[in-house]
């Protein structure tokens, strides 16, 4: 045994026996040689020779990567791979054997701790060359390797592998993968697995290009071949450089598959025996693979892989080594993870904010080494008890980014670099947070496949857009990346984040901050953060390691700066060769330090500056620097700097150019880093290739202070921000370089618009002219230079600087702008539109618009450039060609823009088109809008509804944020900046979100409901308040300031800017509160129960408020005295604002309107009307120009208030929405209803003129009676009361009172509005409760009149009632008895028609068929006056003062009755009878309402007709006075009225009845009309006769009818599950199908008569056998609400739904556009296309706002819109034949 280790120790010996044979012993050798080989066989034993095996070294549970180490030639396991002590040497017992030492092997002991989770194995084989002649040759070891590795990864056979290959070894792993690529072309087999699994190799000596020993091996080689084994083979491999050279390219094939992701080929340093004899076994040249990264080893070749302790070698090679297994244990994302975050992250994602993207050069070798060092020891260390974040802190100039960067270079290398981001104020992206942290998401992902994961769950189901700030860190950062979840496999990666301070919202910077530092010790990762100096409130948080680079020595950071210039301007000596010797001289480089300290900057500025030119001019430059004195009087380093600019700057400029000025002018003032060739393309246009040698020539000179890449289509970059300011600034650079501000921005302005105009030429880009090519065809297509992209971006951003710096003086850039818009405005928007920059756009036209310096033309022509951008903003971004066409048809006519673009297509709008821009700039869909902010700029409108809030930008109504909180919101604020959105909701508490980022930055939970939430003292607090207290919050320090409690009961509506008074509102009158205190200031002279919203004005001295009277007040909050009165709502005013300047004022109003007003002098400016509900909430913008208002109706709007844009004028039945639609065969009329309304108006398709409507008649109301507050109408057909609310939105609720057995024949209300009287002819008066809503019961029961009751009547305090009867009696009813008894008054002759208390409730007056009317006495009962007239007395009336009474006849006259003069004057005029009759406040002026409908106001002192209102169709029941002198009346046809008494116009009118029409069709020779009505019955109209009938048996609204081809049969449908067939000339019910429980809404007949289809709401589709009364089969057409249905032919159904008109096949239940003939089929419309099967390649983009009725034929389509009025699009294609289409129905909104 010990003479088989003498024999394997023997190779070593090989080179001395070499040796010998050369110098002579040649028979000597020969005979060793035999010798030793004859010893082989006689001492060693073949069966103990290990055979080929694969060694598990270390097993860990559930291992990421297996380490494969693959020994060299002439050793055996374990002894390759154990270190020695080389100081433990013991003495050897034979002269050739080596001294004894201790040994460990190390593989086994020091890298599981430097390799987690790896498993470790060697790899044996016989690699001994005394071995047999059979020994393997290197093919044969790499097939056993390849073997015992695939039957060693059974169980994982995808895990990666790292080879560590020593010497020969490394040729046995190149071997070994070769084979197994091989494979992959054989069938099948698992060989092949280990090529398709990730692997990285470290060669240590493996001689690649052979052995720096070939010439001995071949002599081996010779000596051994004739006795066969390995070792010659071997040592012929190594002198066999073809064999080499083969391995080499085959292993390179592998290489490229991309499988092995990295190599290192580690060399040795040192030789055998003795270096100088020998040198290295394998050289440097010999090691390196040819690619992949080289490393040294201070060893020989054979201690390469041997260590015995944690030594510098042991450090090198793991470090090296952990740089391959970091991305093997931890994978980088695969691209599939990776496409899907880029999407999930779309549009924030900065890849130039990355430090590989940004160009700053690291710190100089030997510099910083200090504080470097502490960072990279702080980033790899595991302590969790150490600081987790790091924050690097200095002046500008002192060189954290260099630092920075330097330290992203480290971590890269020992692969723990997370990701970073570097802020730049120079680059927009890099300085928006929102980028921020979706960035370093996608670049944790990026370089960990397990982290891409956590982030793909994360975000699964969300939407990054709606997150706010917290969420978005939760989801993108602290979740995935959490300890627990391990993304980094029990790692810790660092982010390195510079440049804070150069991000413009500092205060998002620090919630990030505290974001960072509350989960810094949750999450596998450490945060370095540098920027100018730490914020207080950071400094003593444990998890934080603040480092100052001022905390540095003044020596250190000389003496770094010292190293720097010398190693900078070393590197100039070296280039200089022996003229370089003793340059430059330590004077100078000390020089350097002194001006420069601490700027870092100057000194690199001084280096890169002398580093300019070619070496000569060195020496010459830094003696002109350190000859140039310092500034005179100043110690300053930044004047020192300046003076340095200065030098630098006039050495440029004496070249031999006159560019110089122009192209530091546009660096200057560029928006974005602008190429050579950029530069070259604006100022040079017409060469630009001459340009840009100009331009590079005068670059060169200043490469010093830009950073000017070698390609001319990079950026150039300034490479500090104290160049520009130096420039701009006239007190720091002088005369010959100062760059005039204004004169850069004009110039670069120029340069743009002149680019634009010669590439912006054609409106098709890149050849494409298609209106449907789709942005990405489009983008295709394009071909935008960098320079066509800045002008296209940022022209709009010079103009406006150059307008703003000098006013006046830009006229020729004016006539450039003009020409712009008059020529390429659409040209630019499509180009923006590829750009992805639309928004940039809006709001740059925005800009443009306001500016006060731009003429009136160039700001109507941004304004008209925006509303287009704003109104086809989703079509531009989509189909950007659309423009030409789609985008400009719904233009109004008298937009220059669509006059001057508009092409000619095959769509034409023929109605519905303003004539004008109007107001109304944006309609945005909310739900029901409770409260309305704009920012102060106006540029963003927040709106809330009852559990959401929404945000949108006002320039592209772009929607920015949407936040779902939990409770129920009542009233929101917006900062002044839009940045932050304050909410308080109606369970109590408030909470605040960041809107960008859609953090929750405050919830603070009360009990108490909060009325009115605001910002004040620079949106540094949040102040609200509910009916206890109110509350101030400090968004600086995140606490609560003040609970102030309120010392009144009342609610808050409204604070003071300054935070310092509140409005508060009781049920008496409102107060002012001193917010410090809760006492009150002072009250103001307004009822309480009567205001409905008030506000202060900005200044707070005013106070306005609107009341449910429709009155606005206006008080002095001093002197507490009214101002003044703003009338003209015709409702209550529900909500009011200040403008900006507090000289205007906007109030909302429950009619429907927006008004603006003069606070000067009270009047009306501006009616704004849109709307079709209440208008719940008003906001302002400071600068006066927009108003945005929120309704009911579920809209909020944005108005444009500035002068000279047309006010629309609707009439008003426009407020009630298009609700039926139907279309004459021949497509020339169109037949359409309205909410509410009984008329059918007629329509021309071609020129949209309206014709003749047609009315439904109406049923009778028996009697009717309005409240005296106006909310209530009473109205009683037959035996049942109607209560309807009249001021409600959004249409008239009804109550329905059930109780008398007959007919009721009077009704009125209380004084107090809260109660009503019935009388009927079943002899009983009942009293109805309004704050109980029951269908059934009443409050009392009044009996004791023995005939019908006519006529009811309260005294003036609502506790008595005076009733009139058949019987001829009048009752006295006492209301506060329990019984309440009756005490009756006798004495008329004939019915007691009509009765009325006086004021005082003293006396009775009573209007009898006996034509008299008599006085009564309450108290005695007697009559104390009477008279007599010509006619039967229908109403009776006392004035306010008791003194007169008016009385109405059925002979047409009134008569005015003084009491105590006995004078009677008659008013006659009407031509029937007089059925009410009431008196003006001041007595003056008397009311009346006639039986012949009209309602008539008279002057009692001329006797005199003043004003006569007409409107209602049938008798006036009912008139009164009301207090703002408005007239209301209510009438048998239904409806309740307003009017103006100064004009005698309608103000406002009410329709309680049901009469509205729900549903029209008409039949095929377009005869009869049939119309479906609310109230559940049809209606036939013949068109030619006016005869009108009716079908009745439907018991609930008609909500679809359609004619059979003949015109003989009725098919109609319900929402009370009934499908029913009616016989049009019988006028009665044929068929009926019950379906159930469902509403149906659609029904159509088919081509076969005795198939019906009946269509649900909700889209299911039954087919009904007429013949058989079965439901032959059904099919579901989706979960969407189907309007109507109509068949096209027998296999096709033309659908509506709320959202799209389908085509679907009934056979296949599935939609279906393959019919035979396209001419047939109606426009089909879908996701805002409307399109002809006839010209499939023709569609046209017309999306609206409200939409809630929708009809086509095959040449036309008309859209119904909630506000009234309707859209025509027409198919300019000749039609063949048309197709008669039922209507479609309501709520239909794209």
């Amino acid at each position: 045994m010990r003479l088989q280790q003498v024999l394997l120790q023997i190779s070593p010996i090989t080179p001395a026996i070499i040796i010998y044979v050369i110098g002579g012993g040649l028979y000597m050798s020969i005979a060793i040689c035999i010798g030793l080989f004859f010893l082989r066989f006689v001492f060693l034993d073949e069966e103990k020779q290990s055979a080929s095996q694969l060694h598990v070294l270390v097993d860990p549970r559930d291992p990421l990567v297996d380490v494969v180490a693959v020994q060299g030639l002439g050793s055996t396991y374990p002894y390759t791979w154990m270190g020695k002590n080389n100081s433990t040497r013991r003495k050897a017992w034979f002269p050739f054997s080596k001294p004894k030492v201790e040994r460990i092997e190390w593989l086994r002991r020091y890298p599981p701790e430097d390799l987690p989770a790896a498993r470790i194995m060697a790899f044996e084989y016989n690699s001994k060359w005394l071995y047999n002649s059979d020994f393997l040759g290197l093919h044969e070891h790499a097939s056993a390797l390849l073997t015992a590795l695939v039957d060693n990864r059974q169980d994982s056979p995808g895990r990666p592998i790292l080879f560590i290959g020593h010497s020969y070894g490394g040729l046995v792993v190149k071997q070994t993968l070769i084979l197994s690529h091989k494979s992959k072309t054989d069938p099948p087999n698992l060989r092949q697995w280990i090529a398709d699994v990730e692997s990285s190799i470290a060669f240590l000596g493996t001689p690649h290009q052979g052995s720096n020993h070939a010439l001995f091996a071949r002599v081996l080689s010779f000596i051994y071949a004739p006795f066969g084994g390995t070792y010659a083979q071997v040592l012929k491999l190594l002198s066999d450089s073809d064999r080499l050279v083969e391995l080499d390219r085959d292993f390179k094939d592998v290489l490229s598959g991309g499988q092995t992701k990295q190599t290192v080929c580690f060399y040795e340093t040192k030789g055998q025996l003795r270096s100088w004899l020998l040198g290295p076994m394998v050289t440097r040249t010999s090691a390196y693979l040819g690619q992949g990264d080289e490393a040294a080893m201070e060893c020989n070749h054979d201690e390469m892989n041997k260590f015995f302790d944690r030594d510098e070698r042991y450090k090198t090679f793991i470090e090296t080594l952990q740089r391959l297994y970091n991305p093997l244990a931890n994978p980088v994302a695969n691209e599939a993870s990776k496409d899907r975050l880029r999407k999930i992250l779309a549009g924030r994602i900065v890849n130039g904010s990355m430090y590989s993207s940004t160009e700053v050069r690291g710190c100089t070798t030997g510099t910083r080494q200090t504080i470097l060092n502490r960072l990279v020891d702080w980033a790899r260390d595991s302590d969790s008890k150490r600081a987790r974040v790091c924050w690097l802190t200095g002046m500008v100039g002192t060189g954290k980014t260099t630092i920075a960067s330097t330290l992203c270079q480290r971590l890269e290398r020992d692969g723990i670099l997370g990701a970073s981001f570097f802020c730049s104020n120079t680059e927009d992206e890099t300085h928006n947070m929102r980028h921020l942290l979706p960035t370093l998401a996608y670049a944790l992902g990026e370089s960990s496949q397990k982290m891409a994961d956590a982030l793909l769950g994360a975000l699964r189901d969300k939407n990054v857009a709606d997150m706010n700030l917290k969420d978005t860190f939760t989801n993108l950062i602290s979740s995935p990346a959490s300890i627990d979840m391990s993304p980094f496999h029990g790692k810790t990666r660092v982010i390195v984040l510079d440049g804070f301070d150069q991000v413009k919202d500092q205060d998002r910077v620090k919630t990030i901050l505290s974001f960072i530092l509350e989960h810094a010790g949750a999450v596998a990762l450490k945060f370095f953060i540098s920027s100018r100096p730490l914020s207080e409130k950071f400094k003593k948080t444990p998890q934080l390691w603040r480092l100052d680079l001022y905390e540095l020595s003044e020596a250190e950071v000389r003496e770094d700066m010292k190293l720097y210039v010398q190693q900078r301007l070393g590197e100039i000596a070296e280039r200089l060769g022996d003229e370089g010797i003793g340059w430059p001289a330590q004077e100078q480089v000390d020089t350097i330090v002194d001006r420069a300290n601490p700027l870092f900057i100057y000194a690199a500025t001084v280096c890169s500056y002398v580093d300019e030119e070619d070496d000569n001019q060195a020496k010459r430059r830094l003696k002109a620097v350190i000859d140039k004195a310092p500034v005179k009087g100043s110690e300053s380093p930044t004047d020192k700097l300046y003076a340095l600019y200065t030098q630098i700057t006039n050495v440029a400029s004496k070249r031999p150019n006159d560019d110089i000025d122009e192209i530091l002018g546009l660096i200057v003032v560029a928006r974005d880093h602008l190429s050579i060739q950029s530069i070259a393309s604006l100022l040079f246009a017409d060469d630009e290739a001459d340009g840009a040698s100009r331009v590079s020539a005068v670059l060169s000179a200043l490469r010093s202070v830009l950073s000017v890449p070698e390609d001319r289509t990079v950026g150039v970059r300034v490479i500090h921000t104290s160049f520009p300011d130096f420039l701009t600034d006239p007190a720091r650079s002088d005369e010959t370089h100062h760059q005039d501000p204004f004169e850069c921005h004009r110039k670069l302005a120029t340069c743009c618009l002149s680019l634009m105009e010669k590439f912006l030429d054609k409106d098709d880009i890149g050849g494409l002219q298609e209106p449907d090519a789709s942005w990405g065809d489009v983008r295709k297509g394009a071909n935008i230079s960098n320079a066509l992209e800045y002008s296209c971006v940022h022209w709009i951003s010079h103009v406006a600087e150059a307008y703003s710096l000098k006013p006046g003086s830009a006229k020729e850039l004016e006539a450039d702008v003009i020409r712009f818009f008059d020529v390429r405005v659409l040209r630019w928007l499509v180009h923006m539109s590829v750009l992805e920059k639309l928004s940039h756009a809006a709001a740059s036209l925005r800009i443009l618009e306001l500016h006060s310096q731009a003429s009136a033309r160039v700001r109507k022509a941004s304004m008209e450039a925006r509303r287009l951008t704003s109104q086809s903003y989703s079509l531009l971004e989509d189909y950007p060609l659309q423009i030409y066409y789609s985008g400009l048809m719904r233009l109004p006519k008298k937009s220059d823009i669509a006059k001057r673009f508009q092409k000619d297509w095959n769509w034409e709008v023929t109605s519905g088109l303003a004539e004008d821009w109007e107001r109304c700039e944006g309609v945005l869909r909310l739900g029901l809008g409770r409260s309305v902010v704009l920012s102060d700029d106006g540029r963003m409108v927040a709106a809330c509804a009852r559990k959401e809030i929404r945000i949108w930008s006002v320039e592209d109504l772009k929607e920015l944020c949407v936040v779902r909180p939990p409770n129920d919101l009542i009233c929101i604020a917006l900062s002044s900046d839009g940045k932050i959105v304050a909410a308080g909701f109606e369970q109590g508490g408030i909470q605040i979100w960041d809107v960008e980022t859609k953090n929750e930055r405050v919830q603070d939970i009360g009990k108490e409901s909060i009325s009115c939430i605001a910002f004040i003292d620079k949106d540094q607090e949040v102040i609200y308040g509910s009916s206890k207290s109110i509350c101030r919050y400090s968004l600086k320090s995140n606490e609560q300031l003040t609970d102030v409690k309120l010392k009144l009961e009342g609610r808050p509506l409204s604070f003071s800017r300054d935070g310092k008074r509140a409005i508060l509102k009781d049920y008496t009158c409102i107060y002012i509160i001193d917010m410090e205190t809760g006492e009150k200031i002072s009250a103001l002279d307004i009822p309480g129960f009567d205001v409905e919203a008030a506000a202060f004005s900005r200044d707070g001295e005013k106070v306005v408020s609107g009341l449910y009277n429709r009155k606005i007040r206006i008080f002095d909050v001093q002197s507490r005295n009214e101002e003044v009165q703003l009338i003209g709502h015709v409702d209550a005013v529900i909500s009011v604002a200040f403008s900006g300047d507090d000289q205007r004022i906007v109030s909302g109003s429950l009619d429907d309107s927006v008004r603006i007003w003069s606070v000067s002098d009270g009047k009306e400016e501006m009616k704004l009307v849109g709307h079709t509900s209440g208008v719940t909430s008003v906001a302002y913008s400071d600068d006066g120009l927009r108003v945005a208002s929120g309704s009911w109706d579920g809209t909020v709007r944005i108005w444009s208030v500035e002068p000279g844009l047309e006010e629309r004028q609707l009439p008003s039945v426009y407020r009630w929405r298009v609700t039926a639609l139907a279309l004459s065969s021949d497509s020339q009329r169109v037949f359409y209803a309205r909410d509410r309304s009984r008329r059918i108006h007629i329509r021309n398709v071609d020129n949209g003129k309206e014709e003749r409507p047609l009315i439904v008649r109406r049923h009778h109301v028996d009697t009717v009676a309005i409240s005296n507050d106006g909310r209530h109408a009473a109205i009683a057909r037959g035996k049942q009361l109607g209560i309807h609310v009249i001021h409600s939105f959004p249409y008239v609720p009804r109550v329905n009172m059930k109780g008398h057995e007959d007919l009721i024949l009077s009704v009125a209300f209380s004084p107090d509005s809260q109660k009503v009287a019935t009388g009927s002819r079943d002899k009983t008066i009942r009293i109805w409760h309004l704050m109980i809503w029951r269908e059934e019961g009443h409050e009392k029961k009044l009996e004791g009149h023995e005939d019908s009751v006519c006529s009811v009547a309260f005294s003036a305090d609502g506790s008595k009632l005076v009733s009139g009867s058949s019987d001829r009696t009048i009752g006295i009813w006492d209301l506060e008895s329990e019984s309440a008894m009756m005490r009756t008054l006798r004495g008329h002759t004939g019915p007691v028609l009509c009765v009325a208390f006086s004021s005082d409730s003293q006396k009775v007056v009573s209007g009898s068929h006996d034509k008299t009317v008599r006085v009564w006495d309450v108290e005695t009962g007697e009559v104390e006056q009477q008279r007599a007239y010509g006619g039967s007395i229908r109403s009776v009336a006392f004035s306010s003062s008791n003194s007169k009474i008016v009385s109405g006849c059925d002979n047409h006259t009134i008569h005015v009755w003084d009491l105590e003069g006995d004078g009677v004057a008659v008013l006659e005029g009407h031509e029937g009878a007089v059925l009410s009759v009431a008196f003006s406040f001041d007595q003056q002026k008397v009311v009346s309402g006639s039986d012949d409908t009209t309602v008539r106001l008279w002057d009692l002192e001329t006797r005199e007709e003043v004003k006569r209102m007409v409107g209602h169709t049938d008798s006036v029941q009912f008139v009164r006075f009301q207090e703002d002198h408005t007239v209301s009346s209510a009438s048998d046809d239904g409806s309740c009225r307003a009017w103006n008494v100064q004009t005698g116009k309608q103000e406002k009118m009410v329709d309680a009845l049901d009469h509205q029409v729900q549903s029209t069709a008409l039949s095929s020779d377009d005869r009869l009309l049939a119309v479906g009505l609310k109230e559940s019955t049809i209606r036939i109209l013949d068109m030619e006769t006016g005869d009108e009938r009716t079908l009745q048996g439907h018991t609930t609204p008609v909500m679809s009818i359609s004619f059979l081809y003949n015109n003989e049969k009725i098919l109609s449908v319900s929402g009370d599950g009934t499908a029913r067939i009616w016989n049009v000339e019988k006028m009665e019910e044929e068929k009926r199908l019950e379906i159930g429980p469902h509403v149906l809404w659609s029904a159509a007949f088919s081509p076969d008569p005795k198939i019906v289809a009946v269509g649900e709401w909700h889209g299911t589709i039954w087919f009904w056998n007429v013949e058989t009364g079965a439901v032959a089969e059904k099919f579901e057409s989706g979960q969407r609400i189907m309007l109507s249905m109509s068949f096209i032919d027998a296999t096709h159904l033309l659908l509506r739904f709320n959202d799209a008109i389908e085509m679907w096949n009934v056979e296949t239940g599935e939609q279906d556009e393959d019919v035979a003939d396209t001419a047939n089929v109606p426009i089909l419309l879908r996701d805002g296309w409307i399109y002809s099967l006839s010209a499939p390649n023709t569609r046209c983009w017309f999306p609206l706002n409200g939409v809630s009725e929708v009809i086509s034929n095959a040449s036309c389509i008309v859209f119904g819109l909630e506000s009234g009025d309707f859209v025509i699009v027409k198919f300019k294609q000749p039609t063949l034949r048309s197709v008669t289409c039922v209507s479609s129905l309501l709520l239909f909104s794209l």
